[in-house]
């Protein structure tokens, strides 16, 4: 059975020797020995059991019971970028789970970027209903299971920072970990430094991830020629909304951990609900209150959210409320009750869609416009595209694009 994305696995596992590995781990954890390492090359199906999108990973178990995954940065991925970035998010990645999970530093390779990291023992949560709203009931073990989401999101709070960006190591130490620039999934330049930051508000830093989307758009360096115009009015459209809100320019104070890549089956539980802990903090950063502690993107009642409204919860979200205040904590329980705002953000600079729906649920969001109040909103995208076009038509940026259409997108060499 072949992997996907070959021919790039089966290259990472040829440069692989299990005695090698076998002899690091071992010098990394003294008086403790390797029992199995697995990686078979001739048996696919062991291989595809832990290879996510970004990473091919190498479960290693010790004569103690305890089990560490070492995790092995692929280039392939959705785009691939310069080795400096990878090595970059990697260094954050093994920055955050050194500082809460404590894990071994990353090792390199000349044609390798890996660490090693405590494997999280339990399976995703299964038993989460569709994400229709208010009609389904959860079952017991799983609002115990919310609930221990909420406790853990408690637990996290403990730990502040002062800045905006994403956890990294000091010059002089591998031990002492500081906020540096922001690692996006997608760097806002091709060239060094590659990523900006730190930032002392919300707004500083989606000001800055919005201008380097338009910066590239004016390169065209980002999407399809197809694409450039409404993507670029979205954008502007965004940068207005950031730029006038009030609330994230407001706090200056203590910021908070965002795992950035939320998907329900990186929350790892028993078999009661209980979670055991979060993998894949490659992407983790730091932001305020309302952003941190707004529900998960996978607790969004899907349907209904990509139909545009911002007023419907899902279950989920209900349940993480409840299990906020049962818990004491009705300040984070507002955090969910008010995160569409950030969750529209995050999503739409995530996957640049110009759905006619979703963007005008952005604009309801930050004003706290209800949804039944569309009667002056675009219906389609062209409408919408029309509109913003005379909105925006003075604007430099957006004049350059639509007088130099190109047939094709010209990304460069490396990217």
């Amino acid at each position: 059975m072949k992997a996907a994305n070959e021919p790039e696995v089966t290259q990472l596992l040829r440069l692989l020797d299990v005695e090698l590995i076998k002899e690091e781990v071992e010098s990394l954890r003294p008086g403790y020995k390797v029992t199995k390492i697995l990686k078979n090359p001739d048996s696919m199906d062991n291989i595809n059991e832990w290879k996510g999108q970004f990473n091919l990973q190498i479960k290693i178990d010790f004569d103690d019971g305890k089990s560490w995954m070492m995790r092995i940065r692929r280039k392939a991925g959705i785009r691939p970028y310069p080795d400096e970035p990878l090595r970059m998010n990697i260094k954050s990645d093994v920055a955050f789970v050194k500082h809460f999970i404590k894990v071994v530093l990353p090792c390199l390779h000349p044609k390798l970027m890996y660490s090693y990291q405590t494997f999280i023992e339990g399976p995703p949560w299964q038993d989460f209903p569709s994400s229709k709203p208010r009609d389904q009931l959860l079952s017991p073990s799983t609002k115990r299971h919310i609930e221990s989401i909420a406790k853990w999101f408690i637990s996290m709070e403990k730990v502040k920072f002062d800045k905006i960006g994403s956890p990294t190591f000091t010059l002089e130490s591998r031990e002492e970990v500081v906020i540096g620039s922001l690692i996006e999934r997608q760097p806002s330049m091709t060239i060094p430094p590659y990523f900006s930051g730190p930032f002392r508000t919300a707004k500083e830093r989606y000001l800055s991830t919005i201008n380097g989307r338009l910066e590239a758009l004016k390169s065209r360096t980002l999407v399809d020629p197809s694409r450039e115009v409404p993507n670029y009015l979205a954008l502007l459209e965004l940068k207005e909304l950031v730029g006038d809100d009030l609330e994230m320019g407001r706090d200056t104070g203590s910021f908070y951990i965002r795992h950035a890549d939320d998907h329900w089956d990186h929350t790892r539980t028993k078999e009661g609900g209980e979670v055991t802990g979060i993998i894949d903090w490659e992407w983790a950063y730091t932001t305020n209150k309302a952003e941190a502690f707004a529900s998960p993107m996978h607790f969004l009642p899907s349907e209904f959210y990509h139909e545009g409204s911002n007023d419907v919860f899902s279950p989920r979200e209900y349940a993480l409320i409840e299990a906020y205040q049962s818990l004491g904590r009705d300040d984070l329980a507002d955090c969910v009750k008010v995160g569409r705002k950030y969750q529209r953000l995050i999503y739409f600079l995530k996957c640049m869609f110009t759905n006619v729906l979703e963007l005008n649920a952005i604009r309801k969001a930050f004003l706290k416009i209800p949804d039944e109040d569309i009667d002056d909103f675009p219906k389609t995208e062209e409408e919408w595209v029309e509109k913003m076009s005379i909105k925006w038509r003075d604007e430099k940026g957006l004049r350059g694009l639509v007088d130099n259409p190109v047939e094709e997108t010209v990304l460069p060499e490396r990217i």
